[in-house]
């Protein structure tokens, strides 16, 4: 068996398997959102891995993750794919006039065109052919490149790079994130914007499509999302969680659907008696489905 190291600490082979999927569950999944995936599994099963010193987990092989044909297919299934986020307001808040941003995986632009609305200078990094033709139709700067290529001739040239429901889709996690931060200037912020994967939210739904292979390369949480800091030179400045209140209904239907019969007695009489106030306390002391970090860029 070859060794299997991890994507965030490239020469360190300390991790565990988790999980395992049977290729053909997946297969199954995402035949039932009208999208053929089989093309990227010629193997029984697919696992999940838990980096030991960071906790990022992460599917193998990388074989079986998503291609641009893929993310086509995708955008073409789902029209809000590439839409307004929560974390795209959030992000917004945090930004001046003069601050120069790049924003890897840009998608149909819709994170930039809320930059030229507030007249704030913004190119993009696409690798979907589609979606770079409708930026570029529509007058933003996007380029079909990789950030490991922009960072070879542009280094500390923005004071902001960002990149929103991406990095979940990354194998090569390591240079991704060290280009990104190569080109940023001293100082800047790397903000990111991932799935938020804590046992709350997606314990009931390990099988979530949208969560797997050839979508989803790894698992990020607070826990990952931290330990960024001893491995790159960042500094966390804030961490902030989508909330539970944009998905509750989904939520709870999970919850509903898959814990074991006691919770989901107790769920289903609460949700009844009281709606409003089962809502409220969830929704207090549970994280949404996404989470926001920001870092600096220390010297």
């Amino acid at each position: 068996m070859n060794e299997i190291n991890s994507p965030l600490l490239i020469d360190s082979n300390k991790v565990k398997e988790v999980f395992v999927f049977k290729t053909s569950q997946i297969v199954e999944n995402y035949k039932n959102i009208n999208i053929d995936v089989s093309r990227f599994f010629d193997q029984p099963e697919v696992k999940l891995y838990k980096c030991l010193a960071t906790g990022y987990r992460f599917y193998y092989p990388y074989s079986t993750i998503g291609d641009a044909e893929f993310y086509k297919d995708l955008s073409i299934n789902r029209e809000n794919y590439y839409s307004t986020r929560w974390e795209h307001n959030i992000t917004l808040k945090q930004l001046n006039p003069y601050d120069t941003v790049l924003e890897i995986g840009s998608g149909f632009g819709v994170f930039l065109s809320l930059l030229k609305l507030k007249g704030i200078e913004g190119k993009g990094l696409e690798l979907n052919p589609h979606a770079v033709q409708k930026c570029t139709v529509e007058g933003l700067k996007v380029e079909g490149k990789l950030i490991q290529e922009v960072a070879k001739e542009n280094t500390e040239k923005f004071s902001i790079v960002c990149n929103f429901q991406v990095l979940e889709h990354i194998t090569d996690v390591h240079s991704f994130l060290k280009a990104s931060i190569e080109v940023l200037k001293p100082n800047g912020k790397l903000i990111i914007g991932v799935p938020n994967n804590n046992p709350y939210l997606f314990i009931n739904d390990t099988h979530h499509t949208l969560n797997l292979p050839p979508h989803h390369a790894g698992l990020w949480n607070k826990e990952s999302l931290k330990s960024l800091e001893t491995i790159f030179p960042l500094q966390l400045i804030s961490m902030e969680f989508e909330p539970l209140t944009y998905t509750f209904t989904y939520f709870l239907n999970v919850q509903m659907k898959k814990s074991n019969f006691i919770i989901k007695l107790i769920l289903r009489v609460l949700n009844k008696i009281f709606p409003r106030l089962l809502k409220k306390v969830l929704c207090k002391f549970i994280n949404g489905r996404n989470v926001l970090a920001v870092y600096k860029k220390v010297i």
